[in-house]
């Protein structure tokens, strides 16, 4: 009996050790712009769209202080000099979507160069994080992201942001594979119809010349 419970121990803290399988991202020319959903002030929480404004796919973002957005290709500022922007965390509607995701922005001096990420994985594994140091302050940083390993099927159910920015902007995310890069646009009926009319008429007058 002891053997098997040190057997189940040895295991038990080998599954403590399993984690969401993503890698740091050098991103690629086929990641989608996250578009902020207009210039909102003073919110702590809005959405945005992916791939295309306001018609993409929807993403949460939720700021643990009030933040000023920009309209457009995402930018999220503190409200006001009285707030500190601190933590962000973006959730996609379709959390099967997206295996990977960046960002820029600037940081405050308060932040020491330095920002974590958390990513939580859609498929049930503990969160996995990373610390970016060597960032600097009161300037853009490059960019810095995360992607799923290759073959894992891991996708993005939420990702965390924390540090001091004075801005955080243009998030992207990349699509899983097998992923739909847009959404699609049903083809109402009547358009079917006008164009199997077109077609007829075509084929009459090529008969016709014939």
């Amino acid at each position: 009996m002891a053997k098997y419970l040190f057997v189940f121990g040895v295991l038990a803290s080998l599954a403590g050790l399993v984690q969401a399988d993503f890698v740091v991202w050098e991103p690629v020319t086929d990641a989608a712009r996250f578009y902020n959903d207009g210039a909102l002030k003073d919110v702590s929480t809005f959405t945005g769209d992916v791939g295309a404004q306001a018609s993409g796919v929807v993403v949460t973002v939720d700021a643990i202080s009030n933040v000023d957005t920009g309209n457009g290709y995402s930018t999220i500022k503190p409200a006001n000099n009285d707030d500190v922007l601190t933590s962000l965390i973006f959730t996609p509607d379709d959390p099967d979507l997206f295996d990977a995701f960046s960002f820029r922005g600037q940081l405050d001096g308060d932040a020491g160069g330095s920002i974590t990420l958390t990513v939580q994985d859609n498929q049930g594994d503990p969160s996995q994080t990373w610390t970016f140091t060597g960032l600097g302050a009161n300037s853009d940083f490059t960019r810095i992201g995360i992607i799923a390993v290759e073959g894992s099927g891991e996708t993005i159910l939420w990702v965390k942001l924390e540090s001091v920015f004075k801005e955080e902007k243009q998030n992207e995310f990349g699509y899983a594979p097998g992923g739909q890069p847009y959404p699609t646009i049903p083809v109402p009926a009547a358009v079917w119809g006008g164009l199997g009319l077109l077609a007829l008429l075509g084929l009459r007058r090529a008969v016709r010349g014939a």
